[in-house]
């Protein structure tokens, strides 16, 4: 989905269309118990196809960043945990957002690791953050359901699409950009089908 964007000087044009591609009215899942439910699977669903794609190239070439993934992938297995809590007693929806809004904190946290070593211009992740808010403030007015997750993976896209594709970080964005890409992906691919635990696993530590 990405690599059809040049990235000089498209960061908010690229927020734009990656955050209308990404939201929409909330989809129901056949067997969600409430709108909560689907709300919180899908979220989930963003944050795994993400850590998933990010474990991989932080395994292979970017061993550095092991810490504070492994620091995500914590907080994604603490929501993960509460999540399938409440799926057996609904009772427990309070807990699963005070973890969903934990994993949020720390998918945040690992973005802004990337922005600072991308030597990202701080001006840029300003504006594609203002723009994301007004985005974000007109899809509430119409009736759009956004997860905070979803809009902080493509807040980190568009970001990286700022640093130059020939530069000493274009690696590095790239990997961000897959990450988004591959939580779309997984996101769209579970639309409007059943809840299924197993596409939303625990992620392993980094050793």
């Amino acid at each position: 989905m990405f690599h059809s964007f040049k990235w000089a000087a498209v960061a908010l044009p690229v927020l734009g269309i990656l955050f209308a591609s990404g939201c929409g009215t909330q989809t129901s899942h056949t067997n969600q118990i409430n709108a909560f439910d689907g709300a919180t699977y899908d979220s989930l669903l963003l944050a795994h196809g993400a850590l998933t794609s990010l474990q991989a190239n932080v395994t292979v070439s970017y061993p550095k960043y092991a810490p504070i993934f492994n620091q995500a992938s914590g907080s994604y297995n603490a929501a993960y945990t509460a999540y399938s809590a409440f799926r057996i007693q609904p009772a427990s929806q309070g807990e699963v957002s005070v973890m969903i809004g934990n994993l949020t904190i720390a998918i945040v946290a690992l973005e802004n690791v990337f922005q600072s070593d991308m030597q990202a211009s701080p001006a840029n992740v300003a504006s594609v953050r203002a723009h994301a808010k007004r985005l974000r403030t007109s899809a509430k007015q119409a009736g759009v359901t956004v997860s905070d997750i979803l809009t902080e993976l493509e807040i980190a896209a568009a970001v990286a699409h700022t640093i130059p594709q020939t530069g000493p970080y274009a690696a590095l964005a790239e990997m961000v950009i897959e990450s988004t890409s591959a939580a779309l992906a997984a996101e769209i691919a579970a639309t409007g089908q059943p809840i299924d635990l197993s596409l939303i696993q625990p992620i392993p530590a980094i050793q």
